[in-house]
């Protein structure tokens, strides 16, 4: 790990987390990736903040289905990633794979104490001319042995289908840290956008 310059008096030292770049800082307090492409041929958009690190090697990331990732060096239990997948031919919307209540209801499900804490529907741009689709959003708190070290912790995800592709934008932080990261990262979630048309 590369340390960030000396402390200030009474702080932790700050790491860059290994396999990542430096910290990104940017005085608006966020900074944009905008995808020349993804694995899988569509361009995106997103915002992460400011000061996070961001995952040095694509290449091997995307072989496991990782498009993107960042992370807090100040917190590592707090992350940022983009997933894409293909999915079948039936699936043409994010509807297709269930209601809301459905979809939260199997996150929540897939491993023991787990339990919602958020969902909902909204809409996740594409293209240039004002086109939507269907997005679920979902907050899973995550306990006991399935959050690790970290104790508990928090997990939203961002769930749109388009153009053949599933893209799961995934947030985390430790339950500890959730309060404080809440809102940047919902914020991140949201910004997600699609820029044009998958081949």
């Amino acid at each position: 790990m590369t340390a960030l310059g000396s402390p200030p008096a009474g702080r932790a030292e700050v790491l860059t987390p290994k396999g990542y770049e430096p910290p990104a800082l940017d005085p608006s307090g966020w900074n944009v990736l905008t995808a020349g492409e993804d694995s899988l041929g569509c361009r995106y958009a997103l915002e992460w903040p400011s000061g996070w690190c961001a995952l040095s090697d694509l290449s091997s990331a995307r072989a496991v289905g990782v498009d993107a990732s960042f992370k807090d060096p100040r917190d590592e239990a707090s992350t940022l990633a983009v997933f894409v997948s293909r999915v079948g031919d039936e699936v043409r919307s994010q509807r297709d794979r269930g209601s809301l209540d459905a979809v939260a209801a199997s996150r929540a499900d897939s491993a023991p104490r787990q339990a919602n804490i958020g969902k909902r529907e909204r809409r996740t741009r594409v293209g240039g001319a004002g086109e939507s689709v269907a997005t679920y959003d979902v907050e899973t708190k995550v306990g006991g042995g399935t959050a690790g070290r970290f104790g508990a912790a928090v997990e939203l995800v961002g769930i749109t289908v388009y153009g053949g592709k599933e893209y799961l934008v995934r947030a985390t932080a430790s339950g500890a840290s959730w309060p404080a990261q809440k809102k940047a990262l919902r914020r991140a979630v949201e910004s997600f956008r699609i820029l044009d048309a998958c081949r």
